[in-house]
């Protein structure tokens, strides 16, 4: 029920409660949504309202318009602040969302030039990369791959699980708190490991961002990817934050 007492504006209350139908799963991706007088007569409110509201969403990606057809969910949207880059799974649980979580490997290897740079260690130092797929509404949301030095976390690996959280385990255990990243985003099109992980077609496009996450000093260097049609990075100015 929509609240007329407070501040909130109503296409702004509808925009909140059809975001939370979209995201619990009640509005599937690609199902038809309900006319603009049935969302009406449902919230009480003008087809004014309901048409500001129904367009902020078109233009924020959680809907698209089809001449002749009508209104129909998105693909699942993700949207990020380039300003406030974090743990994704963190984000996503900050945002109202229950992701899941799977590891897909999870093994020592040596260090490659370009990871022992990022980590500050020697080449040929061993490692442990982490790879775990973020999942959404069954969907995948994003695949994170990270890697620590084996030597700064000493049986590291045998105390990672799926619904750990590493932030909390590497406070934790090894009395390390992240207190800032460097941080890298770019474009890249999926090669054929990440494309099956991530159910894409090898060469689609996709988001990839290194944090170099820090406490006094590098603390381990990750590889996040997410789906380039999914996902939105925007930049917030002023005290509004979007995470």
């Amino acid at each position: 029920m929509l609240e007329k007492n407070i501040k909130t504006p109503l296409y702004e209350q509808i925009e909140i409660e059809l975001k939370r139908l979209i995201n619990d799963g009640k509005y599937k991706q690609g199902t038809l949504i309900a006319s603009e007088s049935e969302l009406g007569r449902e919230f009480g409110a003008s087809r004014i309202t309901i048409r500001r509201a129904v367009s902020n969403l078109v233009d924020q990606g959680y809907l698209v318009k089809k001449q002749g057809k009508g209104t129909f969910v998105q693909a699942n949207i993700v949207e990020r602040n380039l300003l406030h880059l974090g743990s994704y799974s963190n984000f996503m649980k900050n945002s109202g969302k229950h992701p899941s979580v799977q590891i897909v490997k999870l093994q020592e290897i040596a260090s490659t030039d370009k990871i022992a740079e990022l980590l500050n260690i020697f080449p040929g130092e061993p490692v442990i990369n982490l790879k775990r797929l973020v999942k959404f509404n069954k969907a995948v949301s994003g695949l994170e791959s990270a890697y620590y030095s084996s030597n700064k976390f000493p049986k590291l690996r045998e105390k990672i699980t799926p619904d750990i959280s590493m932030t909390s385990l590497l406070s934790t255990q090894y009395g390390y708190k992240e207190l800032g990243s460097n941080q890298l985003l770019s474009y890249v099109p999926a090669t054929s490991e990440l494309a099956q992980y991530m159910n894409k077609v090898p060469g689609d496009p996709l988001f990839k961002l290194r944090r170099q996450v820090m406490d006094k000093e590098v603390i381990y260097v990750t590889f996040n990817y997410y789906d380039a049609s999914t996902t939105n990075f925007a930049i917030t100015s002023g005290n509004q934050r979007k995470e």
